[in-house]
């Protein structure tokens, strides 16, 4: 017969961590779910909006998912040839329906920033809002045509 070590009987200390802790993380969880589908609500704002990058062959094309804000509240810089849209939204709902008023009150400032590739022309760069999206376009300068560079000989 042989013999069992003792401590291979006895539950590990993360399982009983583990065990002791479940009903506290399942509590954290809901509170999590909960307030994520509180601000997945109607005109609810991000604090990080959604955001692509597309290299065309004439330049880039960044878009930004900017639901209820006007030109009055994004900012665009470019600084080092690091591109950053920022800006706070505001709003505010007033509901005075069947004896009861409910006023809601959202607000958040955002920041995103994008490093542009290389060969973007600063002073071209546009930028467009059209139905809650950013549009910025940023023309890059032609490739210079590849040429072959002569080797002379050194003089003594």
């Amino acid at each position: 017969m042989t013999r069992q070590d003792p401590k291979a009987l006895l539950p590990t200390l993360a399982d009983q961590t583990a065990h002791f802790f479940a009903p506290l993380q399942k509590e954290i969880d809901r509170v999590v779910t909960e307030f994520a589908r509180g601000v997945g609500g109607n005109d609810a704002f991000l604090p990080s909006p959604d955001m692509d990058l597309v290299e065309k062959p004439d330049g880039v094309e960044l878009t930004v998912e900017l639901p209820g804000l006007k030109p009055e509240d994004i900012s665009i810089t470019l600084e080092d040839g690091v591109l950053t849209v920022c800006g706070e939204k505001h709003g505010e709902t007033d509901d005075n329906r069947k004896g009861y008023r409910v006023i809601e009150r959202r607000f958040g400032a955002f920041s995103r920033s994008v490093r542009l590739p290389g060969g973007v022309i600063a002073d071209q760069i546009k930028a467009d809002l059209k139905e809650g999206v950013l549009t910025i376009t940023a023309p890059r300068q032609a490739d210079q045509a590849s040429r072959k560079v002569p080797i002379g000989e050194a003089k003594a």
